[in-house]
């Protein structure tokens, strides 16, 4: 690998509950009874304050959750939704969201958000052929990026040569693992269907793929220095928006610079 950077991350911290006691004495009872009912209160306002709009209490755990804090709960947030099975961290940016696989449908979280409950901007996901323990050369991400609170309209901000510049990595959490990307590519693809059109199980087809990458001249494109030399043996994500009108969709790139607990890897078929 071309680059070697000092990447500093967040632990992956579990949430803590904390209990108070109230005095039992009869001379307190009366006191005790109103400190209860404004702890009661109280926490009824902080779920409030935290609930989906139309969704139940217990449905809103992993909108609290967050790369930037730490606070990544696999536990919880699978048994609210068994299709989350990463969570993406893009540091500058709004993106800090998990991300889910179908067992179903690829087009599923298309329309469909992280609940499961019918959307019109849908999740942040990726389809059946990509493996979820990210061993793949190439992990496509999806996410709408059209309307202002699609999840991934903030990809946009990479348009900007500074920001692009400034802006170097992304994070991957797993159960088991954290993920570091830095991206080296951002642009307009003018194809459809980025993880179809190659065959990433062979060394050709991964080729083929980064000749197209890194020769490409489409508008707005920005590509770091120091990744010319990217070979089928790396690893990458990208991450995938709308296709238009016009059949381009906007991608952002990246490419493994540390996998924090070691058990990254696969077979390339040689042709």
């Amino acid at each position: 690998m071309n680059k070697r950077k000092t990447v500093f991350y967040f632990g992956v911290l579990s949430l803590a509950v904390c209990a108070a006691s109230c005095g039992t004495a009869d001379s307190g009872e009366q006191k005790s009874v109103q400190e209860a009912a404004s702890v009661q209160e109280s926490t009824k306002a902080m779920e409030t304050e935290s609930q989906k709009p139309g969704q139940p209490a217990e449905k809103t755990g992993n909108l609290s959750e967050s790369a930037a804090d730490g606070q990544i709960d696999f536990a919880m947030l699978q048994e609210q939704n068994p299709d989350i099975f990463a969570w993406l961290y893009i540091p500058g940016t709004g993106i800090d969201l998990p991300v889910l696989q179908s067992p179903v449908s690829d087009e599923y979280y298309i329309t469909h958000d992280i609940w499961g409950d019918v959307s019109g901007t849908g999740a942040v996901y990726t389809e059946m052929p990509n493996l979820m323990n990210m061993c793949d050369f190439n992990t496509v991400i999806h996410g709408n990026d059209l309307e202002e609170d699609s999840p991934f309209k903030e990809l946009h901000r990479f348009e900007e040569a500074d920001f692009f510049e400034t802006h170097e990595t992304f994070y991957l959490y797993l159960p088991d693992n954290v993920l570091t990307y830095e991206i080296f590519a951002a642009y307009y693809d003018e194809s459809s269907d980025i993880l179809r059109r190659y065959d990433y199980t062979t060394y050709a087809g991964c080729e083929a793929y980064l000749k197209d990458v890194c020769m490409g001249r489409s508008m707005n494109r920005n590509f770091r220095e120091g990744w010319e030399g990217l070979t089928p043996y790396h690893f990458l994500v990208t991450l995938d928006g709308n296709t238009r009108e016009d059949g381009t969709q906007y991608v952002v790139a990246g490419a493994l610079i540390h996998d924090e607990a070691g058990k990254i890897d696969r077979v390339i078929l040689d042709e």
